[in-house]
């Protein structure tokens, strides 16, 4: 074999190795777990590969091939199968795409793994699991937990120009990542590029992060998608997509992702429909406010950014709505401003909550219809409006006036840094919770109201991540959610 190598194999740790592709034959990195009795092959990238990977393996060892492990259903990662199957290797491989190879009448055995398998050999745990759409449709990851290893297909690369994001759901791509972070990780095995260390997952994560939330604000103010490519700033795309063409395609499948539909909900689980950002409210740092809360209460989110996604079709099968976002879109510039909440949206909202649906309104919602402070079946359903706020800094005391409701209880006073809004109230059913203190300025802060079989809680702090996460405004917001939610 010699010169005619295809890869370059190193052992990441005894009797594991990774495999590097070399990518200008259409080879994807790959790998190597020796085990007692056999060998695990990872990934098939074409017969040229495959052929090759029998000749490394058994440079390695004299132990067989009995699996092969697949991370995902792309050409270059399984073009090969067949020079497996046909010499009797089992692939291993996401459930959806044991199907996909079953209607396609591929000869060989078979596993589909649809959530977690796990191979034991001897004293070590070889761990196979899915973890939904991340890169692809059907990723599947191999983690050897004893030497902190994980292959991890395309969902994790290393080398630029080589992030695709064609199929992927950025989304739970980003929550996944987060998740594989706490795993113990010394050694990535990417799908492309030099294997690293445990700090490429972090690094991946937060440059779909910046690219999510710099679309998001786009998407909020109305843009469209040319716009959006114009205004967009990712400084990490040098590190992760340098060409402009690919960088474009990654844009716009994150700008169809966050302008489609939500996914129809159904089932018994609760889910929570949040629509956040704003021109002066870049939502960046509203969903790590927001996502942990829900998480410990068990209720799915879907975030959305795009204001026509606000509708009595997407309102069906929720249980909570969260809004924190104002009234105004710019979708042509940033000096012309149009107001976007129709008569059908309202209504839209009043009957959600009227059939029993909570409503979390948060900060500047009270915005949501036109500034001009005339009646609107929105305001009628809040029972406030906006009246404007004071500075993004100032410094106030947020003050509970009532102890005996379970929305504050164990919430104490704290100091907020804050736009202190100070609302006009219209109704006259309103339990009024907290106070905004400023010397001897002083605005409703928070309050509840029930709307026909529904509930509606107003938390009027908001406007930055800081106290967003205050621990005294997380447990207001976290017994918010419960109480509107009929928990308490």
């Amino acid at each position: 074999m010699g010169s005619e190598r295809l890869s370059n194999l190193t052992e990441v740790s005894s009797n594991v190795y990774f495999r590097l592709g070399d990518i200008g034959r259409g080879q994807s990195n790959g790998g190597f777990i020796i085990c007692n009795d056999y060998v695990i092959a990872i990934e098939a990238a074409n017969l040229e590969a495959s052929a090759e990977m029998f000749e490394e393996a058994a440079e390695l060892t004299d132990k067989p091939i009995k699996f092969l492990i697949i991370t995902h259903g792309h050409w270059d990662h399984d073009l090969g199968v067949s020079g497996f199957t046909e010499k009797g290797v089992t692939v291993i491989c996401h459930e959806s795409l044991r199907k996909r190879y079953r209607d396609e009448s591929k000869p060989g055995s078979y596993i589909g793994v649809k959530d977690k398998l796990i191979l034991n050999d001897n004293e070590r745990a070889i761990e196979f699991f899915t973890m939904g759409t991340l890169h692809s449709k059907t990723d599947l990851f191999t983690y050897l937990p004893e030497e902190g290893i994980i292959f991890t297909g395309d969902s994790v690369v290393s080398m630029p120009g080589t992030l695709w994001m064609g199929e992927c759901d950025i989304w739970n791509w980003i929550r996944s990542l987060k998740k594989m972070q706490k795993l113990d990780i010394s050694t990535v095995c990417t799908g492309h590029g030099m294997a690293a260390g445990k700090e490429v997952i972090g690094e991946l994560e937060s440059h779909l992060t910046k690219l999510r939330d710099e679309v998001g604000y786009q998407v909020s103010q109305g843009r469209n998608f040319e716009m959006t490519l114009e205004k967009v700033n990712v400084p990490s795309k040098k590190e992760w997509t340098p060409d402009t063409n690919a960088f474009s395609d990654h844009v716009k499948s994150v700008y169809n992702q966050l302008t489609s539909d939500p996914s129809e909900t159904k089932g018994t689980t609760l889910h929570a429909l949040a629509l956040i950002g704003d021109h002066y409210h870049p939502p960046f740092y509203i969903p790590p406010s927001l996502e942990p809360l829900l998480q410990k209460i068990g209720i799915p989110v879907h975030f959305i950014y795009d204001v026509t996604k606000l509708n009595e079709n997407s309102l069906k099968g929720i249980d909570l709505l969260i809004i924190l976002r104002d009234g105004m879109i710019w979708p042509k510039s940033d000096s012309e401003m149009e107001f976007w909440l129709t008569a059908d949206q309202e209504k839209a909202i009043a009957d959600f909550i009227n059939r029993g649906g909570g409503f979390l309104a948060l900060h500047n919602c009270t915005a949501l219809k036109n500034l001009d402070n005339k009646p609107s079946m929105y305001r009628e359903v809040l029972g406030s409006s906006y009246n404007g706020h004071g500075p993004s800094d100032e410094k106030f005391e947020v003050e509970v006036i009532n102890h005996d409701h379970p929305v504050t209880a164990g919430v104490n006073d704290y100091i907020a840094v804050d736009e202190r809004h100070t609302p006009i109230i219209h109704a006259n059913d309103l339990t009024f919770l907290t106070e905004a203190v400023n010397g001897d300025q002083k605005s409703v802060n928070g309050y509840v109201r029930e709307y026909g079989k529904g509930r509606i809680c107003h938390l009027a702090n908001g406007h930055n991540l800081e106290v967003l996460t205050n621990p005294e405004m997380q447990k207001l917001m976290y017994n918010g959610i419960l109480w509107c939610i009929k928990r308490v």
